[in-house]
């Protein structure tokens, strides 16, 4: 059962029906994926999700199991039913047949205000206008474009969320490591995307067994609290049993190892930690209680017990506030919930796909009078300069010294070549997010990218408002 193709949304069939009664089913259609506006706080955006997109788009089709579903859907059903084409439409699918292009997977996207080559703010309708750096433009036939749109925006919307969130974290901590360890926090098979999605943006290593497994992703963990209250006995002083695992957990792991001090009392957990371990303390995870002044006292004890040596890691439902303000004191991070879940911006970047060139060659705009919200019409093309993007119609000469944003990476029915390797793609963010402004990379009150409209997509956007308007 090809799932991952039927994960739609029901409107995509409903309106498909009447696609087909129309002739359409067989029609080239140009679509654009892409935010309209930054997510809270946030300065740009890392586009994370085109792995996924390519992998989906290799087995796009639909089964036995999902053709009898739609037959038993009590207005999908007899609709189909009247109309067998349709299904053979759906049942004759083999695989993403197109062009895509897009953005290099962890490219810095924004969203803002536009202005005119001029300078001078671009109104339309009534409001200033808001453009985009595209993520994706795909062409395909009407049956493929109504099938990926959902879950290609459901793959770009949590992945790109995770991988934002991550940046800043990871920026915050400075040279400082950070882990992830949030896949308690979100469904077990999107964890595996939140954990790629991190590590992309930059986070060290996961907890995630299954992303090591799927992708390389160093995994890595210490103990946990349930470990340590298992080995309580009647009787004994939990001070005591926790001393017994640190040691039985030092012999089991003979290397440097990481323990965890915090179960019962912090000081008291950091001596038991460095006795048991007999010399061969790492780390210690303080979990509780996380402050500057907490970690100060756990260092201040360390050097007191002859473990300056001792690195100090801190958790506790840490966000990249938090870890700007412990990255003096703390050697590294592990950081859950508020990675995978980015519950500050919970909802994913906003994406969207629209239309912008339809099966009659017709270029078309959605736009709502006075709002501001509108798509930009057409196949766009996005430049890239130091202090600037450039917004303009893929048809439009390349501006000298701007590079382009979007590059093909499917034509016809594969791939045009192996995506780069994860640790290229973490070298890739990483190397934006340094080169952003001090400003830009600031948690609060970043400013906006300047975002530039071309004299010609000003013309198309201009002469399509006015024929919405007659």
């Amino acid at each position: 059962m090809s799932r991952a193709t039927f994960g739609i949304d029901t409107y995509q069939l409903t309106t498909l029906v009447a696609h087909a009664d129309l002739g359409r089913l067989a029609q080239t259609v140009s679509m654009a994926l892409f935010f309209r506006k930054m997510p809270r706080a946030r300065a740009y955006v890392v586009f994370c999700g085109l792995r996924r997109i390519l992998e989906h788009a290799a087995q796009m089709r639909i089964d036995a199991p999902e053709l009898d579903a739609i037959a038993r859907h009590p207005v999908l059903g007899p609709a189909f039913a009247a109309r067998p084409a349709l299904y053979r439409a759906l049942a004759e699918l083999d695989g993403f047949r197109g062009e895509i292009d897009a953005m290099p997977e962890g490219t810095l996207a924004f969203a803002g205000p536009a202005v005119r080559t001029d300078g001078k703010p671009l109104d339309v309708a009534g409001a200033r206008l808001v453009i985009y750096t595209p993520l994706l433009r795909v062409r395909t036939d009407m049956v493929r474009a109504k099938l990926l749109e959902t879950p290609w925006l459901g793959y770009v919307n949590h992945m790109s969320m995770v991988a934002s969130k991550a940046a800043r974290v990871v920026d915050a901590a400075g040279d400082k490591t950070v882990i992830e360890f949030g896949q308690r926090r979100t469904h077990p098979v999107a964890a595996i995307d939140a954990t790629y999605a991190a590590y992309v943006a930059g986070v060290t290593a996961s907890s995630n067994m299954a992303a090591y497994l799927e992708h390389g992703i160093p995994a890595t963990g210490t103990m946990d609290h349930f470990a340590i209250q298992a080995s309580e006995l009647p009787g004994v002083s939990p001070m005591e049993t926790e001393r017994a695992f640190f040691k039985a957990y030092a012999d089991a792991f003979p290397g440097p190892t990481t323990m965890l001090v915090d179960t019962y009392d912090t000081e008291r957990g950091i001596r038991n930690a460095v006795e048991a371990s007999g010399g061969r303390l790492g780390a210690i995870r303080i979990d509780s209680n996380v402050s500057v002044a907490s970690l100060e006292r756990a260092r201040a004890l360390l050097v007191e017990l002859g473990a300056a040596h001792v690195k100090i890691y801190a958790s506790d439902g840490l966000d990249e506030a938090k870890v700007k303000e412990l990255a003096t004191v703390a050697d590294g991070f592990g950081v859950g919930e508020n990675i995978t879940c980015s519950p500050d911006a919970a909802t994913g970047i906003g994406a969207v796909a629209k239309l912008v060139v339809n099966g009659y060659g017709k270029v078309t705009m959605k736009m709502a009078k006075g709002s501001g919200k509108a798509t930009l019409p057409g196949e766009i093309q996005a430049y890239r300069f130091a202090d600037h993007d450039f917004v303009a119609l893929a048809e439009e000469p390349a501006p000298t010294g701007g590079a382009p944003l979007l590059v093909p990476v499917w034509r016809g029915a594969a791939p045009v070549a192996p995506l780069p390797s994860l640790d290229a793609t973490r070298a890739h963010v990483r190397a934006q997010v340094a080169a952003l402004s001090p400003a830009m990379r600031a948690l609060e009150g970043a400013p906006a990218r300047t975002l530039v409209a071309s004299d010609g997509l000003v013309r198309q956007i201009e002469a399509l408002t006015r024929e919405a308007h007659v």
